[in-house]
């Protein structure tokens, strides 16, 4: 069928509504807008007006990754659905005013576009083609839970960033979600790293274990970013595709198949040297220091001293060396020298809030465990408020004799 198929009269649209609250969801479902999409209709946003509820649903897919976001309208004229060419829509709702939007469609798939004194004609195309069936996917054969929304976000910030990124097809560009009796585990590992985030409180009596790739989660953080909504809907259907839902904003993505790999396995139960720092004085002194690391490489050195001071050095021959030094809030063990990539480490760093960290170590060629201290704020004691386990696993790199 041709692409420029006009839309049949009956489902041309015609709605009023803020735009401040188009452009956002716009903003939000253009993420899923496919780059060089096959089916020209694959570059566009789906509208469609529902005067029962009030509603304009705004849709975008890939056919991997969907995101969907329903907006309340002022007034809805007609009930219908378009296609709308996803880029010049963003780019001109973003310079319209903070006024009411009006957008109608025609019987040639023109949709007019005003606000103040404002008036556009974009050419649409018709919704026939467009892949409708993922703007809901819950079914009674769907695995259903919840997952409380705030802990979700938090878990999608401190364990994504530890994914591999340049294989997207890779297992290891997934995050895995993992629930069962013990609560839930979200972990993400590159080879190198490991992010492991657990909520104890949140146990469901059937064990599931998924793989989302990185840019799902991704996605799925800017979409509950500021929600209300204490808990999130999660529908897993066929093995193959999961559903975040809100009441106002869906995410399905497919799921990559495979293994993922056994990571508990990774984490060292025994350490002979721990160490509590400051983390911004900490993250600045890895800053001051990497300066100097080798560019490719970014392979740093720490030496923890009994005394209670830490010194921080890189050393490149073409460019010279660096030293830095701070004080141990905290420690126990020896003398001991440990190197590692520094954007792996302060990478962690940037992503966590707390005022102190520990670190945890055995021997210089084993992994290095990062933990954050929360604190209450009105005791020097270790808070018990803390909803979640976090650690981050980073493995060290063997230093050339005489670094």
């Amino acid at each position: 069928m041709d692409s420029t198929t006009t839309v049949d009269t009956q489902n041309n649209l015609s709605v009023k509504l803020s735009q401040e609250s188009f452009y956002h969801s716009i903003n939000l479902v253009s993420r899923a807008v496919a780059k060089h999409g096959i089916q020209p209709v694959l570059n566009n946003i789906y509208l469609k007006a529902t005067s029962s509820d009030k509603t304009l649903t705004i849709a975008a897919t890939d056919l991997s990754l969907s995101i969907v976001s329903k907006v309340l309208c002022s007034e809805i004229l007609e009930d219908g659905e378009i296609t709308i060419p996803a880029q010049k829509i963003l780019e001109l709702t973003g310079k319209l005013p903070k006024q009411e939007l009006d957008i109608k469609s025609l019987e040639n798939g023109l949709i007019k576009v005003s606000c103040g004194r404002s008036k556009f004609d974009i050419k649409g195309l018709s919704s026939e083609q467009f892949p409708k069936d993922f703007l809901s996917l819950s079914t009674e054969e769907s695995k259903c839970f919840k997952l409380p929304t705030k802990l979700l976000a938090e878990a999608t910030r401190l364990v994504s960033f530890a994914s591999d990124k340049r294989e997207v097809n890779s297992i290891l560009n997934g995050i895995c979600l993992e629930i069962s009796q013990n609560g839930v585990e979200i972990a993400a590992t590159d080879g190198s790293r490991l992010a492991y985030f657990k909520v104890s409180e949140t146990k469901f009596e059937e064990a599931v274990k998924v793989i989302i790739p990185f840019r799902a989660i991704t996605e799925l953080s800017r979409t509950i970013t500021g929600i209300e909504e204490e808990e999130i809907e999660c529908f897993i259907h066929n093995s193959s595709q999961i559903e975040f839902k809100t009441s106002d904003k869906n995410l399905i993505t497919s799921l990559i198949d495979g293994s993922y790999p056994k990571y508990q396995q990774l984490i060292p139960q025994n350490h002979n040297q721990k160490a509590v720092l400051n983390r911004a004085t900490f993250l600045a002194a890895l800053d001051r220091v990497s300066v100097l690391a080798n560019e490719r490489t970014k392979v740093i050195k720490l030496l923890f001293e009994e005394i209670g001071i830490l010194n921080l050095s890189a050393n490149t021959p073409d460019l010279g060396d660096a030293q830095d030094q701070m004080d141990i809030s905290e420690y126990k063990g020896q003398d001991f020298s440990i190197a590692f990539n520094v954007n792996y480490m302060s990478e962690c760093l940037k992503n966590l809030d707390c005022e102190n960290v520990e670190l945890t170590m055995s021997e210089p060629l084993n992994p290095i465990i990062l933990s954050p201290i929360f604190r209450d704020p009105d005791s020097d004691e270790p808070s018990s408020k803390a909803e979640y386990e976090y650690l981050y696993l980073l493995m060290p790199v063997q230093m050339k004799t005489g670094n």
